[in-house]
């Protein structure tokens, strides 16, 4: 008969306690740095959420800026824009856009849907034609800090082919830049919506026709149309990432 040993079964309990305490140390530990993460996530963008967020809780206010867009770009003229901007002060402390003058000389994409307002920059095409990427992407993260970038080379809304618009949903919040979230709700353009686009002091109406996502090295939504005017926009998605590009495309009304 064989009697067992008893440091045998202890040693059996050990390993298995060990086991369970590096499964429970294991469970800690992708508990607490996934909260770590989510906390960092959220205050690094905390910006674009929380537009996100005042979206969601105060439509009100938002529909109302909104409205005023939608008006100030139906049967107006460019110069007629800054009347109509509205003077009360919870809208101007809610959306930056109200602060962002719209003037005769200036060129701007306005998205009435999401209460935006926003000033394009245009880029040289010097770093593209000698395909100095790096110095091309610095141009345009340069540019991105005071509006949304028409991307070099592509069509200008008096032309045929594909204007092209990029604009951050989020960025770092320690960038000097004051237009780092304007894109935030930009997944909130459906088919159907429009957007105006005021280029050398003409207004240019846009119909959205399609939305969808690419990865980040898809250049196929650069490409040129002929005998079309079309216009696309772009931004990073989900927000506060840089995982695929949010793409929205438009037709000339």
């Amino acid at each position: 008969m064989h009697i067992s040993d008893p440091t045998e079964n202890a040693g059996d309990w050990n390993q298995k306690t060990s086991l369970g305490d590096k499964f429970w140390q294991f469970i800690r530990f992708t508990v607490v740095t996934g909260m770590i993460f989510a906390i960092s996530f959220f205050a690094i963008n905390f910006d674009a959420y929380k537009e996100i967020f005042l979206d969601i809780v105060n439509p009100e206010a938002h529909a109302e800026a909104r409205e005023v867009l939608k008006t100030s770009t139906v049967g107006q003229e460019v110069s007629q824009l800054l009347p109509l901007l509205p003077e009360k002060k919870q809208v101007r402390t809610q959306f930056a856009w109200i602060d962002a003058p719209i003037a005769p000389t200036d060129n701007r994409l306005i998205i009435p849907k999401i209460g935006k307002s926003i000033p394009i920059q245009e880029m040289s095409t010097d770093q593209l034609e000698g395909e100095n990427w790096n110095e091309l992407e610095k141009q345009i993260q340069e540019g991105l800090r005071n509006g949304v970038v028409h991307y070099p080379g592509t069509a200008k809304p008096d032309q045929f082919g594909n204007f092209f618009i990029t604009g951050h949903s989020s960025y770092y919040p320690w960038d000097s830049g004051k237009f780092k979230d304007v894109f935030a709700l930009l997944n909130q353009l459906d088919v159907e919506d429009y957007f105006y686009v005021y280029y050398n002091q003409k207004k240019y109406t846009y119909k959205v026709y399609n939305k969808f996502e690419v990865q980040p090295n898809n250049v196929s939504v650069l490409d040129q149309p002929r005998g079309e005017k079309t216009a696309t926009l772009m931004t990073c998605t989900p927000v506060g990432t840089t995982l695929r590009r949010l793409i929205v495309q438009a037709k000339q009304a």
